[in-house]
């Protein structure tokens, strides 16, 4: 469900990021630009997005945006800032880190619920997505900054999960539990990237596709003999 706007509604249990309130004169307007912003960053890039477009779309005038963020790149690194590290890092990704510390006895029906979570999350807002992927690449410091989220929230969590299932037998030891995160990653980031960034037009089954994949991982890691 979209509000008015356009900013996401974030419905899901696993997921309650917001973009923090600000003080001053009409903060509604200060994120009506944001989210306007990012939408038109994800859609055109960031520098075929003008900010007479960004003001356009987000009902102001251009003197509004500056008065709120100063510049185009001002207004970039708040979307980043207050828009795409707050749903994506580091409380999405706290919830996914507490989701695999509290994981059940049946590994396959975890996959699938975690997948099923982190496909909800991300369609509500894949603009935010887009707009993190593109500039990962084009900025060093914002990758390293969400590589340092990352590694606590997720990659390191995942370990000790492999790890422990290979120790109970769960999981095969015939590859060390960080290969085991690398292809669960690759198979995961694979198939949501696909879903609501390459192709969102596709005839996604995505019950089937979530099954599918949780099914491939567990039998290639050696928990489905």
């Amino acid at each position: 469900m979209m509000p008015l706007h356009g900013r996401p509604a974030y419905t899901h249990a696993m997921e309650t990021p917001r973009v923090p309130a600000r003080r001053g004169p009409a903060p509604t307007k200060h994120i009506d630009i944001l989210w306007a912003a990012a939408r038109l960053f994800a859609a055109k890039g960031v520098a075929q997005t003008s900010t007479r477009e960004v003001a356009a779309a987000a009902s102001t005038t251009e003197r509004t945006l500056f008065k709120h963020f100063g510049s185009k790149e001002g207004l970039l690194q708040a979307v980043i800032a207050e828009a795409v590290l707050p749903h994506l890092a580091p409380s999405s990704l706290d919830a996914l880190r507490q989701v695999i510390e509290a994981h059940g006895d049946d590994f396959g029906a975890w996959h699938i619920a975690l997948l099923r979570a982190r496909a909800d999350s991300l369609a509500q807002a894949p603009e935010l997505t887009r707009v993190l992927l593109v500039e990962m690449l084009r900025d060093p410091a914002l990758l390293q900054r969400f590589a340092s989220q990352w590694s606590p929230a997720v990659w390191q969590p995942l370990r000790e999960l492999f790890e422990r299932l290979q120790k109970e037998g769960k999981l095969s030891r015939q590859f060390a539990p960080e290969s085991l995160v690398r292809m669960f990653l690759s198979l995961n980031i694979g198939y949501l990237v696909g879903r609501h960034i390459l192709a969102p037009d596709a005839r996604w089954d995505d019950s089937a596709e979530q099954q599918a994949i949780a099914s491939l991982f567990l039998h290639g890691a050696g928990g489905g003999r």
